[in-house]
């Protein structure tokens, strides 16, 4: 995994210093070539404990075993080559110059797309693009949610402590359990009876923006489940009905409610932009599809999957949701609207053009219902390099009575 992942991570630096040691390019080659070339650079450059000789020998035993024997037979030379090659040279490989070529150097050495770097360099300027450069390419922590049906979050750490495991409660978000590195969640005193469940701080935020209606909610992109299972847990009164279009995922939504004990739910899968039903709630949440922009950190993929192409599609979506689910919500009712993504295109600009399509909503501010270092404005907007947490956008859209 660490193999797979680092080399998913960091494929814009090692791409680059293997575009420099190839004599004709990185595109001369093929790519299953690349791959093997970029695990054995990724062991070279940011494993340590991988003696040198053993990542490029075992880099071309690789190509040898798992290359068509006509590949194979000129692979491992290139291999071998570059690979020794990059051993040499290590960090006297060059880097595009930070004073002609900001962005470029920005990309490569923080291995993140070019166009990213540049609206973000827009936007917040190079300290803090650094820092959310840096904040991507680091291991994600694992954080928890205590359960208050079940347990406290002092309950659960005294727990964990006694347990020998490595736990704290996250700075920025006190209600959230921080766990030591290496620790799996599902493994931890207190999981199997329905003490704890797996959300990162960040995330923990967006619920804490509203409270639990007493009465029936409609979650709309109900998977994973971690704000459904807040809303409940909160409150003995909520009822929810929630929604998702994979079925898959749904049903490990309906597991676990059920191990949490928080069975006071109905699920179904089924599209938000057709919700099948003509209730209407006093709360519905919509933590809709996005680029994922602020998880880079946990989807390491994703930045080589997305482009600036990919905003507008977004928003697109969202903005249909926004639009079937508006009559779902009472007269007097909330509309919370959710992302994990920190551009403008998928979050203030889809509300302002929501309030301006739907004049009996009007924006309400999440005041100090969250800490004013979360806060932009009127809207929930936590930013990854201020506690090392998931980016996570919110806001509130109440609806006008009558």
């Amino acid at each position: 995994m660490e193999l797979a992942y680092g080399a998913i991570r960091w494929r814009g630096r090692l791409d680059h210093h293997i575009d420099h040691l190839l004599d004709r390019g990185i595109d001369s080659i093929p790519a299953d070539v690349v791959s093997i070339l970029e695990i054995g650079a990724y062991q070279l450059l940011f494993m340590d404990r991988v003696p040198a000789w053993a990542a490029v020998d075992e880099s071309v035993e690789l190509a040898r075993a798992m290359l068509p024997p006509k590949t194979a037979g000129w692979a491992t030379g290139v291999v071998n080559g570059v690979l020794r090659s990059l051993e040499r040279r290590g960090e006297d490989l060059p880097l595009p110059d930070p004073v002609e070529d900001l962005p470029g150097h920005l990309a490569v050495a923080h291995s993140h797309p070019r166009w990213m770097v540049e609206r973000w360099l827009e936007r917040w300027g190079r300290e803090r693009t650094e820092a959310l450069l840096a904040h991507d390419n680091a291991p994600p922590a694992v954080h928890l949610a205590a359960n208050p049906r079940r347990a406290t979050v002092e309950a659960a750490l005294e727990r964990l402590w006694e347990a020998g495991v490595e736990a704290e409660r996250h700075p920025l978000a006190p209600f959230a359990i921080v766990l030591g590195g290496g620790v799996e969640p599902t493994g931890v005193p207190g999981w199997p009876e329905g003490w704890l469940w797996a959300q990162d701080a960040g995330a923990q935020w967006v619920g804490r923006t509203v409270e639990p209606p007493e009465g029936w909610l409609l979650d709309a992109f109900a998977a994973p489940g971690g704000k459904l299972v807040d809303l409940l847990a909160r409150s003995e009164a909520a009822r929810a009905f929630a929604i998702d279009r994979d079925r898959v995922r749904i049903g490990r939504v309906e597991e676990n409610l059920a191990r949490l004990g928080l069975g006071r739910a109905v699920l179904a899968v089924a599209d938000a932009r057709a919700a099948p039903t003509e209730a209407r709630f006093s709360l519905v949440v919509a933590d809709v599809p996005c680029s994922g922009t602020g998880v880079l950190r946990r989807r390491v993929d994703a930045r080589w999957r997305r482009g600036p192409d990919d905003l507008p599609r977004f928003a697109e979506v969202q903005c249909d949701s926004l639009d079937a689910l508006a009559d779902r919500v009472a007269p007097g009712g909330l509309l919370l609207y959710a992302t994990c993504s920190l551009e403008r295109e998928e979050n203030e600009d889809v509300i302002d053009a929501f309030t301006a399509r739907h004049p009996e909503f009007r924006l309400d501010p999440v005041g100090d219902r969250v800490p004013e270092e979360l806060r932009e404005g009127p809207f929930l907007a936590v930013r990854p390099w201020i506690g090392h947490v998931d980016g996570m956008f919110a806001a509130r859209l109440a609806r006008e009575e009558g």
